[in-house]
């Protein structure tokens, strides 16, 4: 009757560090992180997702025999989910930089309202690409292939053996740089035909100095640049789909 109970509290620690490193994936990873889930129902899922995985990750050959060397194990683990989860949710701040960047041009930075995914202020057509950029995400499993990198990286990076490649700043500083070229290619087509729209609009009120400007530029701005984005719609889909695929194959690069 004793035997399973202490088999229970010696394979606690282990499990501990195999929870840790799952739920710090889920505290940044996009869909399954995101702040409009509540936080009892990711502690459920990391819970689930330890206990179905537990079997299959190799077991160190001694758990820490302090409290010590226990917290350093887990914030290992920890980290190591954090910067799987955090690399990956750069796209999407990508996408939504971009977003944001035309909804200034256009105007519609003046009307925000809270992005239940997020619980930040942004605009309407940010919150429509995010939304879009999700359901790109689903729809191409990424979010199975990125619990199946997790799932590899018990075998690559051991519990108790596995420290935070080097390579990690390295992949941090590609990925930004990733993200914010993917904000430009999704803003640069609105963004150069309101550039245009305005310089002609100048031109025009040095012509007609009765005419106003900004009570004119406002609606062309706007018609243009929705205009622009609906007929680059199809070309931002493919941007992005292929952004989520190298930057899960730098992840993998780094951690599996």
């Amino acid at each position: 009757m004793l035997e399973p109970i202490k088999l229970l509290f010696d394979q606690a620690p282990i499990f501990a560090l195999v929870l840790f490193r799952v739920g710090g994936l889920l505290v940044l990873a996009p869909l399954l992180g995101a702040a409009s889930i509540p936080a009892k129902v990711k502690v459920l899922i990391a819970l689930v997702l330890s206990a179905a995985i537990f079997s299959l990750v190799p077991q160190p050959a001694a758990a820490p025999n302090n409290a010590w060397g226990l917290a350093l194990a887990i914030g290992n683990e920890l980290l190591i989910g954090i910067s799987m989860g955090f690399t990956l949710s750069l796209m999407f701040l990508g996408v939504r930089v971009g977003a944001e960047l035309v909804s200034q041009q256009m105007g519609w930075s003046l009307a925000r309202l809270v992005d239940p995914s997020s619980e930040v202020s942004s605009t309407v057509l940010a919150q429509f690409y995010v939304l879009l950029a999700t359901l790109i995400y689903v729809l191409m499993n990424g979010h199975i292939s990125l619990l199946h990198s997790l799932i590899q990286t018990f075998d690559t990076m051991p519990l108790l053996a596995a420290g935070v490649a080097g390579s990690v700043q390295a992949l941090f500083e590609s990925t930004i740089t990733a993200a914010f070229m993917l904000g430009i290619q999704v803003a640069g087509p609105a963004l150069t035909a309101i550039f245009l729209a305005t310089l002609a609009l100048g031109f025009v009120s040095r012509t007609m100095p009765q005419l106003n400007i900004l009570a004119a530029g406002f609606p062309i701005r706007i018609t243009l640049a929705l205009f622009i984005l609906i007929t680059s719609l199809e070309l931002t889909c493919n941007l992005f789909e292929h952004s989520i695929i190298w930057v899960l194959q730098e992840i993998g690069s780094v951690f599996i």
